[in-house]
């Protein structure tokens, strides 16, 4: 092959590239208008509404028993929504819409305090209330007490966000949740044909703490009977152990050899469709 041949195939390869990947982007492109976009369009003035509304009535939704890692928190009020589609305050071009962000807050007044001991522990903690944004201040206290500790102090005050996101690549948005139940994090993809009524309604309801249909675990009917096979399964066989077990307490004269040679476990396994 000349040095001419080598380098048309090497050109002709980066066309064919270049052509696949301009397909590729065209085909995502059409999702996104067709499919996503109007998914997108529609939500944020749901959303937007929504959050008018909630800011308009000025009804907070009250929270008992919010953290169980802080239970000091005690009862917060969640209010002062926000709603933006540029991740910051403001508004992005309505017909290239990439993602929906609602803010809020859960609060009370006031703040609590508590101390940990140990260096691990404590830059644990520290880590974990930046990661979850959490107004804190810390001292440390091993001058006073002789050993690694650091006293914290939590303002009664945890952010709340959602956000929807389009996941260009995949033809998919992605549902990103922080903060609100247990300073827990969740995040889901969900297909275009997910995206209806009932999960608008479902979004909305576990943002003002209705249900949590949202997040509860999908499980199909195959799955559900395979759990309920293998649960079944595991029952007998400690039955069975159990029985095995009780027998042998019954029959203190058998030894362990006269009791295999006598076949009784067999026997006791059969009952329960055991070959072995």
């Amino acid at each position: 092959m000349s040095i001419l041949d080598e380098l048309r195939q090497k050109a002709d390869q980066k066309r064919a590239e270049e052509l696949q990947q301009k397909s590729i982007q065209q085909n995502l492109e059409g999702v996104y208008k067709t499919a996503l976009l109007p998914k997108m369009q529609y939500f944020f003035d749901c959303l937007n509404e929504t959050v008018k509304h909630l800011n308009f009535l000025e009804e907070p939704i009250l929270i008992s028993d919010y953290s169980t890692r802080y239970p000091q928190f005690g009862r917060l009020s969640q209010n002062n929504y926000k709603i933006n589609t540029d991740g910051y305050s403001g508004l992005a071009d309505y017909d290239r819409l990439m993602q929906i962000n609602i803010n809020f807050v859960c609060e009370a007044d006031g703040s609590f305090s508590y101390a940990l001991e140990s260096r691990s522990l404590i830059e644990a903690e520290i880590a974990f209330l930046h990661a979850r944004r959490l107004l804190f201040s810390w001292k440390n206290q091993s001058a006073v007490t002789g050993v690694d500790s650091a006293g914290f102090t939590l303002q009664r005050k945890i952010p709340v966000s959602f956000k929807i996101e389009v996941d260009y690549k995949q033809s998919m948005l992605k549902l990103t949740i922080n903060n609100h139940e247990n300073l827990e994090f969740f995040s889901k993809n969900f297909t275009p044909e997910q995206l209806d009524d009932d999960f608008l309604d479902a979004l909305i309801s576990y943002l003002m703490r209705r249900d949590n249909r949202l997040v509860r675990l999908d499980i199909s009917e195959a799955h559900k009977v395979a759990i309920k096979n293998q649960l079944a399964h595991h029952q007998q066989e400690q039955a069975a152990l159990l029985a095995s077990i009780r027998y042998e307490e019954e029959n203190p004269q058998l030894d362990k050899e006269s009791f295999k040679l006598g076949n009784p476990v067999k026997a006791i396994f059969s009952k329960y469709g055991r070959k072995d």
